[in-house]
């Protein structure tokens, strides 16, 4: 296998950038979207709840919060516990849904997702529509169409930059229906995949981004930098899914291991099985390589390095397999063709990923020391008006610091960013200490940055003063 990765990655300087197609989609704010972010918020499930686009789910709030104890909300907190209900599972729900709230196609034990279940899907929806007039849904959207509208023309430029063609071109076939955008209002930072495939075949796919940002007029505001890569990662869930569930046995036993190695990584990200992982994985190398066929080398080293530090430390080497498999389209024509190859690797990387993973820890930069006092000291003066972090590499970025254990109490009261030093190695922020208190806190890589791309590792900070 290793001779294999030094024979395959010569592929890298041969990869063609294809040029840019254009496929005409509109970004929408579907009502049935925004009425399942609703319910689901109403109900308390915690992914609907913290919302930084705060206009908007105060007015959700002032609108709905009588209804909080109504039937359908009472039962959607039943089927949370009960059936998993919550993240994508919400949204597949709303897209399976017509205005009039009548399925798209009759409800299975798999459609709308398996999570649900038809005789569950059916009273939801029996409840829903009861709801929907209690509530005075309508009244509610009407009165925010106006910026549903400017939610829709902002979120159409990073529709704009998306290759459609580049799907077909990368995994050998497309869904014989629709892609379909849609903005999530509640969903503050989710954003979610979802099919909805009839009975003849045809299949629609729906990536539904969440909003996190408003301009000084409470409108949202969106970023083609940031958000067309989330974009591409939604829709690859489209053609990564049904591979994986289809091939679960060749995979089990090396991503079961794999998993088991990563699992405090991915359950941060609510990647709780290997299936899960795996789906994630294949679709985060599907959004480098389009990234490598779009934009800069610079982009797509930075993007391997951030999944690598989320957990997918083999991101280097799965992107270059995939390099091969772009470049081998007469042996493997689909993505569902190169399935086999991708099960061989998965075996050899279950030998190596402990290996995989130190030789990633040992890439991050570290804070080698604290300026103005030993960390851990107990003695440490209340008239410290500054504290330096001191790195072993030049490092760029705004600085991210967050609790530790003791949360709130724990935490400085930190007054000013005074910023880099001339060589980038130091960084300074001023503070107000209190007399005789134990401070904690950690710096870590969610803003420290190297030059190099690679994040911070954590570094506690624990100190008491005199």
């Amino acid at each position: 296998m290793k001779v294999f990765f030094c024979g395959i990655i010569l592929f890298l300087s041969f990869a063609s950038i294809n040029a840019q197609q254009k496929l005409a989609i509109d970004a929408k704010v579907n009502e049935q979207v925004e009425l399942m972010s609703i319910v689901a918020r109403l109900a308390g499930y915690d992914e609907y709840v913290n919302n930084q686009f705060r206009a908007y789910a105060e007015d959700v709030d002032l609108h709905f919060g009588k209804h909080k104890n109504h039937e359908l909300i009472q039962f959607a907190r039943k089927i949370r516990q009960s059936n998993g209900i919550g993240f994508e599972r919400v949204m597949a729900m709303a897209v399976h849904l017509n205005p009039n709230l009548t399925p798209k196609v009759p409800f299975t034990e798999t459609a709308p997702n398996k999570s649900w279940g038809k005789p569950t899907a059916e009273e939801f929806v029996r409840l829903l529509k009861v709801f929907y007039k209690e509530a005075n849904c309508s009244e509610f959207f009407v009165s925010h169409a106006g910026m549903y509208r400017i939610a829709e023309q902002r979120y159409q430029k990073v529709v704009d930059e998306i290759d459609i063609p580049w799907f077909e071109r990368f995994y050998g076939e497309r869904p014989s229906g629709t892609f379909n955008v849609y903005i999530g209002l509640l969903n503050d930072g989710g954003n979610y995949n979802a099919d909805v495939i009839f009975p003849k075949g045809r299949k629609d796919i729906f990536a539904i981004m969440g909003t996190s940002a408003a301009d000084d007029k409470n409108l949202p505001v969106f970023s083609a930098e940031a958000d067309l890569p989330v974009v591409i990662h939604e829709f690859n869930h489209s053609f990564v899914n049904h591979l994986v569930d289809e091939n679960r046995k060749p995979f089990e036993l090396s991503c079961s291991t794999i998993h088991n190695l990563v699992a405090a990584k991915m359950s941060k990200l609510a990647y709780g099985s290997w299936q899960t992982a795996l789906n994630e994985s294949l679709v985060r190398v599907g959004v480098i390589r389009y990234l490598f066929d779009h934009q800069s080398i610079e982009n797509t080293n930075r993007k391997i390095i951030e999944e690598k530090a989320n957990g997918f430390v083999w991101m280097d080497e799965l992107f270059v397999l995939l390099g091969t498999y772009e470049n081998s389209r007469l042996a493997f024509p689909k993505l569902r063709s190169f399935m086999p190859v991708l099960a061989g690797y998965h075996i050899d990387l279950a030998k190596r990923v402990e290996y995989k993973i130190k030789e990633f820890e040992a890439m991050k930069p570290k804070v080698v020391a604290i300026g103005e006092f030993r960390n851990e000291s107990q003695e440490v003066s209340s008239d410290i008006k500054q504290i330096t972090f001191v790195f072993d590499k030049p490092m760029i970025g705004k600085g991210s610091i967050d609790y530790g254990k003791s949360r709130e109490t724990g935490f400085p009261e930190f007054q000013k960013i005074v910023g880099y030093s001339e060589d980038s190695r130091k960084f300074t922020i001023q503070v107000k200490l209190k007399p005789n208190w134990e401070y904690e806190f950690i710096v870590n890589g969610k803003g420290f940055t190297s030059k190099d791309g690679y994040p911070l590792q954590d570094y506690v900070v624990r100190f008491k003063t005199r």
